[in-house]
């Protein structure tokens, strides 16, 4: 189900491009706002597929609305349409796009173009969000590769460390095979998850500000185990990706969630979609 948000502080607009949009589209989720300060916040709290914005509001514009979106990592792919009954120029025009409007309409709206413009939006999202799947699925075939080499070097360590008994009366092997132990055990910690943080972040670039940004405190072990969350991943693959037990996990995942601030009925997947 699709959500859009419609912004407008005349409760009469919103009240009319909601029945055209419910005329239309039966299992549309619709949300409003009359204010752009009460729209961002909305935005913080759920995905938005589409926004409907007038133009001219109270403090803060339908355009101051776009470029703020624009510059959060979140809301930068949320098409915003503009509706207007006064800014009708071709410059004004030009504004709208330029700010990054996805479309611009006339006010009052003609039921048979809207219902067109937010059918082209609400297509325009979903594909965006197709690609972004995409990528999240290609991301998880490279990380489950490195799990694979992580188990490999796993096992390698435990056919080494009867090495360690064998060489207990010569000091200079045992040293070898302390030191060929711990370079495996930093190579599984490091190595692989390097190559998976630069690939998480060309797809999620914003992701470690904006959770940092709402929960300063959070460790750096909890943002290496919350971005692999984000990305859904199953238990045991993430307490080998991350070197840990699974009680260790366990733990850590009960530590997250307070420092989060969600109940035990609380997704991690679906609250940190939200960054």
């Amino acid at each position: 189900m699709d959500n859009i948000l419609i912004v407008d502080d005349h409760p009469e607009n919103i009240q009319l491009i909601a029945e055209i949009i419910n005329a239309s589209f039966p299992n549309i989720r619709l949300f409003q706002a009359i204010r752009v300060d009460i729209a961002k916040e909305l935005c913080t709290q759920t995905k938005f597929d589409l926004i409907i914005s007038d133009w001219e509001m109270p403090e803060k514009t339908g355009i101051d609305l776009i470029r703020s979106l624009k510059e959060d990592q979140t809301t930068r792919q949320i098409p915003v349409i503009i509706v207007t009954a006064i800014m009708l120029t071709a410059e004004n025009l030009n504004i709208a796009l330029s700010a990054g409007a996805h479309d611009y309409l006339r006010s009052p709206v003609d039921p048979l173009e809207l219902t067109a413009r937010v059918s082209a939006a609400l297509k325009l999202s979903r594909l965006h969000l197709q690609e972004i799947k995409e990528k999240d699925r290609q991301l998880m075939e490279k990380t489950l590769i490195h799990v694979k080499n992580n188990e490999f070097n796993r096992d390698l360590i435990k056919h080494l460390q009867p090495l360690l008994e064998i060489c207990k009366d010569n000091p200079e092997a045992k040293e070898i095979a302390e030191n060929s132990i711990a370079s495996i055990e930093q190579k599984i910690k490091e190595d692989s998850w390097k190559s998976f943080e630069v690939a998480f972040q060309n797809i999620h670039g914003d992701f470690t500000k904006n959770l940092l940004l709402k929960h300063p405190n959070i460790t750096k072990s909890e943002l290496r185990l919350c971005t692999l969350l984000k990305l859904d991943m199953n238990t045991k693959d993430i307490a080998s990706m991350l070197y840990l037990s699974p009680e260790s996990l366990k733990v850590s995942r009960s530590r997250l969630r307070a420092r989060l601030g969600m109940t035990e009925e609380d997704s991690f997947h679906n609250c940190l979609s939200k960054f």
